[in-house]
């Protein structure tokens, strides 16, 4: 049986800031990216969201079962 990845579509702690995404709790989601904060694009086009960090990350608080990839995303955004 393969285990979900976890997404920050479902950790209570990914935050949107302006055009940037973060974790509350200072986490850095892309260690080579100024801050560890990732571009919002990727969340417009739907993309996974499933780091690393996130996968053994010791505060990870799932805030439901994984969002289905059709709810991803917004119309305009979407990759094919």
């Amino acid at each position: 049986m393969k285990h979900a990845k976890r997404s920050l579509y479902e950790c209570s702690h990914a935050r949107v800031s302006g055009s940037l995404i973060r974790c509350c709790l200072g986490h850095r989601l892309l260690p080579r990216m100024d801050g560890g904060a990732l571009d919002i694009k990727r969340l417009a086009r739907g993309a996974p969201l499933e780091f690393k960090v996130c996968q053994k990350c010791p505060d990870f608080d799932s805030m439901g079962p994984p969002l289905p990839p059709e709810e991803r995303g917004w119309t305009g955004w979407k990759t094919t």
